[in-house]
């Protein structure tokens, strides 16, 4: 039951990450509704079944705070995407 529990708190890391990018993708304007509600039921399903059998002990409430900052990763990277450097430019001038 150990190794599936673990497995459960990686995939609820996980989508919190890609919910938090789909929130602000569907703020943006730049994805649909249903995709965002995917992601959401994904991510609470998995939260749900982590503390299905155990309740709130402290590797549920680690998980939980984990998936938070996963999600506030993802809305972040959304928000700030890297800047192109040019980089096929620079090593392939047209010349």
């Amino acid at each position: 039951m150990a190794p599936l529990r673990f497995a459960l708190r990686l995939l609820a890391v996980f989508f919190g990450n890609y919910l938090g990018r789909s929130a602000v993708r569907l703020h943006q304007g730049k994805e649909t509704r249903a995709r965002t509600v995917t992601w959401v039921l994904r991510t609470s399903v998995c939260v749900a079944a982590i503390f299905w059998g155990h309740g709130l002990d402290l590797l549920a409430a680690v998980a939980l705070a984990l998936v938070a900052l996963s999600l506030a990763a993802g809305a972040y990277a959304q928000l700030h995407p890297p800047k192109d450097e040019g980089l096929v430019k620079v090593m392939f001038p047209k010349d």
